[in-house]
């Protein structure tokens, strides 16, 4: 499969017909990490934007583990890139946030994802679907375009492809801030959920442990957008301001679960006095 990583058109609303879809990211019957360009197929990208679009892939599914260097070798060798096209791809993920240039610590590192990073990710996640329930516009193929999006994001839950998973998520809400009509506040929600892909394949990881709880857990996530795409149906605002920031909330409280988890229970242990020993 492949995806596509897009951009609001500056200063224009989102189209809302099915003549022109969202321009959102789509999975094609191709690998799960290779991405389309906006506005072309995969054929007709560019070798930098093929690069930047493999590269992201693996930071986020954590083939390329936060806080690891990527050095040149990676990049020509791994990927197949030559330089100009690497240092581009290099440049762009740098201003998305997802690798930091440091040259006194010689050389590019994936951003980190410690404990403080996660925190920042879900309050700007929160923040962000909190927004969107207030000002997403109830546009007229809205709701069958989430449905369009959810059937696909289901048949990917089911198989557990986790990279995909992420990918069709992030589409489905991108076309609700697309119906937002804001170009600033969507550029804003594109990068916030990025950063939310590579926290979910990281939560995803995490909860293989208990099979059961993520079955659960995914299939909650799934209710929920059905139910999303519901208020949009019946233009039903008040529903739908309650749902997104619960449900944005959700990998909050993912995470809470699975740290609950590894609390060790009181148990009784007998010591004996060292002096008594001797």
């Amino acid at each position: 499969m492949s995806l596509t990583e897009t951009n609001a058109p500056r200063g224009k609303r989102a189209p809302s017909t099915k003549a022109a879809k969202p321009a959102s990211p789509r999975l094609t019957a191709k690998s799960a990490d290779t991405e389309e360009a906006a506005g072309g197929t995969e054929q007709s990208m560019s070798q930098t934007d093929a690069a930047l679009n493999a590269i992201r892939s693996r930071i986020i599914d954590l083939t390329i583990p936060p806080g690891s260097r990527i050095d040149e070798p990676l990049l020509l060798n791994s990927f197949m890139l030559g330089r100009t096209p690497a240092r581009e791809a290099i440049n762009r993920l740098a201003a998305e946030g997802f690798v930091n240039i440091l040259p006194n610590r010689g050389g590019i590192f994936v951003r980190k994802l410690d404990f403080e990073e996660i925190g920042e990710i879900l309050i700007a996640h929160q923040l962000a679907e909190n927004i969107l329930g207030q000002l997403c516009r109830f546009e007229e193929n809205l709701a069958d375009d989430l449905a369009e999006i959810q059937e696909r994001y289901r048949h990917q839950v089911r198989s557990r492809q986790y990279l995909s998973i992420t990918a069709l998520n992030e589409q489905f809400h991108m076309r609700m801030y697309q119906a937002v009509g804001n170009s600033f506040f969507y550029e804003f929600a594109q990068s916030t959920h990025r950063h939310v892909r590579r926290l979910l394949v990281h939560l995803y990881k995490l909860e293989v442990a208990e099979p059961g709880e993520q079955e659960e857990q995914f299939e909650l996530n799934l209710q929920e957008h059905d139910r999303i795409i519901e208020a949009v149906r019946k233009k039903d605002r008040k529903t739908l301001v309650e749902l997104l920031p619960q449900h944005a909330h959700a990998t909050q409280d993912r995470f809470a679960k699975i740290l609950e988890s590894k609390t060790v229970k009181p148990f009784a242990v007998t010591l004996h006095p060292i002096l008594e020993s001797i």
